[in-house]
């Protein structure tokens, strides 16, 4: 069905699907980055113990599959 569809799409078509692609993987990276940089804040961010507890606990389930991704690319 998809190989039918990309046979018979028109230029227009592609092109809309090339530009979503390309803005899906954009905002995923973006994501990523963001996810990074507010573990390289911490540090600056977090005074207390208690506040580096509530960042790490916040953005650390997301931090591996970030790590893993951006090393990956």
């Amino acid at each position: 069905m998809i190989a039918y569809w990309l046979e018979t799409a028109t230029l227009a078509q592609l092109q809309g699907l090339w530009w979503f692609l390309c803005s899906v993987l954009g905002s995923l990276l973006i994501f990523l980055f963001f996810v990074q940089g507010g573990q390289t804040l911490l540090w600056q961010v977090a005074k207390t113990e208690m506040e580096k507890s509530l960042v790490i606990n916040s953005l650390g389930k997301k931090w591996e599959l970030t790590f893993t991704t951006l090393v990956t690319f």
